[in-house]
Formats: structure tokens, sequence, C-alpha cells
């Protein structure tokens, strides 16, 4: 069988692995720190402790979603201007991002203050359960900008390929919250409920100035720029983080909603089991949402490029790690019921019993959550923004809100998780109705919803591996395409003698010899012009930069001599660092 220039997925799996494994950190580090948070708050101040975390809860999920909106919004918008490479345009959303940040913190605490008794009405609760609640309510409002602030260094050094730092900072989020919390409801500090709000805020805080510290002060691409305000620009945004903040109000309305379904059956006593099942429901949604984040930026990026072939390998790279964690931790989850009471210190008989069938129904639910969640994701970040608030709205209001209602009616508080299960598979069953019909509308859409109708002409994607062989052998056959594109054959003779050149100076610099690596090489015709791009995995290396250090030294005449003829003939050579590795862009 003839030899052929082809695609492999090595380039794919380290980014997306170096990306996954810390957003899933990250996101297990929130989630955990909340859940032991919520542990801790059961230790001390037992069942009427958890009762009001459950009924404060819908305002922290509110300060999340405005942090969501912007922060998450902004690195959308992000992504697709660094796939263009429009880093002027990247440098105005992360400023526009920083100052409707700063109005945002200044306006949501100013009017929190404010309404501070209705808030408490509407938030319900009675006895010692609403004491505690408006304790944790002031507190949590005064540290409230930490929260909104978090979000912009969390999201943006993602774009700037430094995902191990955004999840050290959720990490270390988590951990001040948990030990903070310890000490300020200890019999040190003895601070009650409010101890565990200011753990929370106070945390926040710190870790946001440090996270501004490290992009600002840490980062190549990301500065504030002088600009006026932008409304098309804060409509991106905007546009963008609506599914982020429309999944966090929707997640409030939906624990407003159960808890209001509970007192009404008689199920008041049940409170602490929700609260439970909401720890554990956010720790799971933590993973999957780490498998999808991890997806976004990549996707953003190939988007802005119009490389559709990359995003369907990143997304089924996704689907296969995503479900195996999901069925894991669903797995984990319906078979120990019982040493989540424990650790919740749930010693109610009625209670403990009742957290069996609402943790096995979680887990149940989550099997249709997950790919509900990914395409809630995947649609943000292509642009489908409707299709991913479609996902949120049944999810977790008009689904939720009938199955809970009807199922409750009829089953008790058994209803309720079993109204969990049937929101989630009604969603998934309603998303691909809605897929089809939209592919059969527009024939030229394929399963991702990705034009397909202009991919493969006037461009080729193709691997190469870290050795002089396939380089020459890349070089050599690379005539074929151009030639088929319509290249001229000056043009045809300086791309084969730039992929040569490059990965050779490449192999020699960045790359070690001794493992087999593999460089990603894309070529596009755009119009009379053909841009080659070249991409690694290996050390940062940049071969313009060293090419100008070295090309006055006589020694160093014989390594610069490819990168010198390059440069020469090209009309423009730029080098980039996109997730964190290599991208040398080269127009001819």
């Amino acid at each position: 069988m003839e030899r052929q220039l082809q695609r492999n997925n090595f380039y794919l799996k380290r980014i997306y692995g170096k990306y996954v494994v810390a957003s899933v950190l990250s996101m297990l580090a929130a989630s955990m720190g909340g859940m032991i948070d919520t542990v801790i708050v059961g230790r001390f101040l037992g069942e009427a402790g958890l009762s009001a975390m459950s009924l404060v809860s819908p305002v922290y999920l509110f300060y999340y979603t405005i942090g969501a909106v912007i922060g998450m919004g902004g690195s959308i918008a992000a992504n697709l201007h660094i796939g263009r490479n429009d880093y002027d345009a990247y440098r105005r959303v992360f400023t526009m991002s920083f100052w409707l940040t700063v109005f945002v913190c200044v306006a949501t605490t100013c009017l929190a203050l404010l309404l501070m008794e209705p808030m408490l009405s509407l938030l319900g609760g009675e006895g010692v359960a609403k004491a505690y609640a408006g304790d944790y309510l002031f507190w949590y409002v005064i540290g409230g900008s930490g929260t909104l602030f978090i979000y912009l260094p969390l999201n943006f050094l993602k774009c700037e390929g430094k995902p191990q730092i955004s999840s050290f900072l959720f990490l270390l989020s988590s951990g001040m919250n948990v030990l903070l919390t310890w000490l300020f409801m200890s019999p040190v500090c003895s601070m009650g409920m409010k101890g565990a709000s200011i753990a929370t805020g106070l945390s926040m805080s710190i870790t946001a100035v440090i996270g501004m510290v490290l992009l600002l002060g840490g980062t190549e691409n990301i500065r504030l720029v002088k600009m006026k305000v932008d409304g098309l620009l804060l409509k991106e945004i905007v546009a963008n983080g609506s599914p982020n903040g429309c999944n966090n109000l929707l997640n409030a309305w939906k624990i407003l909603y159960i808890n209001a379904v509970m007192l009404q059956i008689g199920a008041a006593p049940y409170l602490p089991v929700f609260s439970l099942v909401k720890s554990v429901s956010d720790l799971l949604t933590g993973v999957i949402t780490g498998v999808a984040s991890a997806l976004m930026p990549i996707v953003g990026v190939f988007l802005g490029e119009r490389d559709g072939g990359s995003i369907r390998r990143v997304c089924r790279r996704a689907l296969q790690v995503g479900g195996v964690l999901t069925v894991a931790c669903s797995g984990v989850i319906a078979l120990f019921p019982g040493m989540f009471c424990v650790l919740f210190h749930i010693t109610e008989p009625a209670a403990r019993e009742g957290s069996r069938g609402a943790l096995a129904c979680l887990a149940a639910s989550f099997l249709f959550a997950f790919p509900n969640l990914m395409l809630s994701g995947y649609f943000n970040t292509i642009r489908r923004a409707m299709l991913s608030n479609l996902i949120l709205f049944l999810r977790l209001f008009l689904y939720l809100s009938l199955a809970v209602y009807l199922l409750s009616a009829r089953m008790g508080v058994d209803g309720i998780w079993a109204g969990l299960v049937a929101a989630d598979a009604l969603t998934l069953g309603t998303m691909f109705f809605v897929m089809a019909w939209i592919r059969r509308r527009s024939p030229a859409l394929d399963a991702y919803l990705l034009d397909r109708s202009e991919e493969g002409q006037g461009e080729i994607s193709f691997s190469v591996k870290n050795d002089l062989e396939d380089i020459m052998f890349a070089s050599q056959n690379i005539t074929e395409f151009c030639e088929s594109s319509g290249l001229a054959p000056k043009k045809t003779m300086q791309v084969s003698l730039a992929i040569e050149e490059m990965l050779t100076v490449i192999i020699s610099y960045c790359m070690d010899g001794r493992k087999e690596q593999f460089i990603d090489i894309r070529i596009v015709k755009m119009g009379e012009d053909v841009l080659l791009r070249i991409r690694n995995s290996g050390k940062i290396f940049d071969p313009v930069r060293f090419y100008e250090e070295n090309r006055d030294n006589l020694e160093m005449a014989e390594q610069v001599l490819g990168i010198q003829m390059i440069v020469g003939t090209a009309k423009q050579i730029e080098f980039r660092e996109t997730f964190g590795t290599n991208n040398l862009l080269i127009t001819f």
C-alpha cells in the first residue's frame, strides 16, 4: 500500500490531556471544597446549619452567575480572536471584561446590602435555620466581590495556555476555605455560621488578588489597554457567557423550587438530604464540567482557525474521557450512599434511609446529564448559544419543574429524586430531535453541526514524526496537494522548502529525539496566498527569535541558514504560544 500524508492525534491528546487534568482537578477542588465546607457546618451546627446552607445557596449561585457570564463569556470571545491571530482584539476583550467586573462588584454589593431583609424573606425557612441563614448571607455579600473577580484569572489563564495555574488557584481557594471555615467555627474562634461565610469570602478574595497578579504580571499577551466602552464587544461577552449565567440562575431556581416543594409536601426533615444531594451533585458536575471546560478553549481556537477536523477529533477524545469518568463516579455514589451520610453527619434514621434512594437517582441522572452538559458547553463555544441555553432551560426548569411536581404528588419525596432522572433523560431525547431537525434543514452540517461544504478545499492537515526521513517524505509529497490546489510552482517550492527546513530546526532544538513525537502541519490556500501552520508540544522554541539572535554569529551560520531562506521568501512569519505550545505561522 502506498504511503500517504496522514493526521494522527498525538498533538491533540497532549494539549487536551494537559487541559483536562487541570480542569477536572480545578472543578473537583472547588466541589470538594464546597462539600467539605458543608460537612464542617454539619459537624458544628447539625441539621439546622445544613438547612441554612441549602436556603442561602441560591444567593451565592447568583454571584457565580455574574462572574461566569463575564469571565467565561470574555474568555470564549478571546479564544476566537486567538484563533484569528488578532491579539489586539484579544486585549480589548480582556480590558472590557475587567472593567465590567469592577462595575458589577460595586453595584451588587450596594444593592444586596440595601435589600438584605427582603432577600431573607424570599429565601424562606424558620427558626434557627433562618437565623443562621441571615448570618451567612450578610457576610457573604461583604466578600462577594472576591467571588466575582476570581473568574477573570481562572478563565483567561486558560486562554494563555496556563491551565495548571488556573487549577492551582482553584486548589488554593478551596484549601483556604476549608481551613478558615474550620478555624472560624471551631472553639478557637466560635464564630458560628458567620465564620463559614467570612471564610468563603476571604479565601475567594485572596485568591482573586493572587490570580490577577499572576495574570497581569506573568503572561505575554494579557494587559489592560485604553479603550472606550464598546457596545458590540459588551454584547459579545454577555452572549458568550449567557449559557454559564443561565446555568447558575436556573440552578438557583432548581434549589428554590425543590426546597419549596419539600416544604409543601411536609418533607422538611429531608432538607439535610437535599443539601447532601446538592453537594454530591456539585462534585459530580465538577468532573463533567472539567471535561467540558478543557474542551472549550481548544474548540474556540480551532473555530477561529476554521479547522473543523481538529474540532471533531478533540470532541471525540472528550466524550471518551468524560464518559469513563461519569460512569465510574456514578457507580461510587450509587453503591456507597452510607459513606456520604457519615461524612455529612446525617444521623436521623428517616433521613439516612431517604438518602439511599436520593443518591441512587442522582447517580442515574448523571448518565444523561453528562451528554447534556457536554453538548451545552460545546454549543456555546461554536456560537450556538441558543441551543446551549435550550438544554439548560429544559433540564433545570421546564422538565425538572414538571417532573418534580407530578412525581412528588404521586410518590412523595421519592418523586423529587426520580424527577432529577426524568428531567435529564427528557432533555437529551429532545436535543437529539432538535439536532436532527437542524441537520435536515441544513444538509451541509455534520453530526457536530459544523459546516462541511467548504472543508478540504484548498487545505490539508497531516502529522510528521520527529525524524529526518519523515520530514523529507512530507516535504517531497506535499507537491501533489499544492499543484491540485492551483498553487504556482514558486509557492509550491516555498512550502516544500519551509517544511523541510523549519521541521529540521524544530526537531533539533525543541523535541527529544529519543522519544517518538509528532508535529502537526496544516496548509490552507487563502486566495493567492498560502498559510503554513506548524504546531508541536515540545519545549517552547521560537525559530524567528533564534534566527535574530544568531544570524551574525559565524559559528551558527549553518544552523540558521534554513531559517534565513524562509524569512527571506515569506510574506510574513510569526510565532505564538497557543495552548502553551509552539505555533508557527508562515504566509507565502
